[in-house]
């Protein structure tokens, strides 16, 4: 493969098939205004990363077919670990030779319907891929663009409690 891997189908950073990850609870908001909400329900944490389950909702004149298409996510934990979606200059590997922290989107599933003008909603889950496992510290998932609301637009995320359900993974056939 160009990534220097063999081929053997799926690459080593993607979530790996036949695995039931463990799941983390988180239940944050990162915006709750008038009209808009951006949730974080849970982590489904594997043994090589975990997938943040983002849930967003719009109504009324917010309410776009696109409107959560355009967010961009970021991850943080302590003050030099951080991963931001599309970040074509981040450095892929850390100076001692380990992967550095990425995130990525990994799904979109969403819905859109109108009634009339002022009962339109806008609905989504947004699938984000962390990869590797975070450091075993406090975070934050935040969004850094586009402004959907007021606020911090941010939620803790729990570095050593996500690392600790990688443990807990079980493969689908022993």
């Amino acid at each position: 493969m160009e990534n220097g891997e063999p081929d053997l189908g799926r690459p080593s950073w993607m979530p790996p098939n036949e695995v039931l990850p463990a799941i983390v609870p988180i239940g944050q908001f990162l915006i709750r205004a008038g009209r808009v909400i951006v949730a974080l329900s849970h982590a489904s944490v594997y043994p090589n990363g975990c997938m943040l389950d983002v849930r967003a909702s719009a109504h009324g004149h917010d309410a776009a077919p696109d409107v959560f298409e355009r967010i961009v996510f970021a991850a943080q934990f302590g003050a030099a670990t951080t991963a931001v979606m599309h970040d074509k200059t981040a450095l892929r590997w850390l100076p001692d030779g380990k992967p550095a922290l990425v995130l990525m989107q990994y799904g979109l599933e969403g819905d859109f319907t109108v009634k009339n003008e002022d009962d339109r909603r806008a609905d989504c889950i947004i699938r984000l891929w962390l990869y590797p496992l975070p450091p075993p510290e406090p975070g934050t998932l935040s969004i850094v663009s586009p402004s959907l609301g007021p606020g911090p637009a941010s939620c803790p995320l729990d570095g050593q409690a996500i690392g600790a359900a990688a443990a807990e993974t079980q493969p689908y056939w022993r």
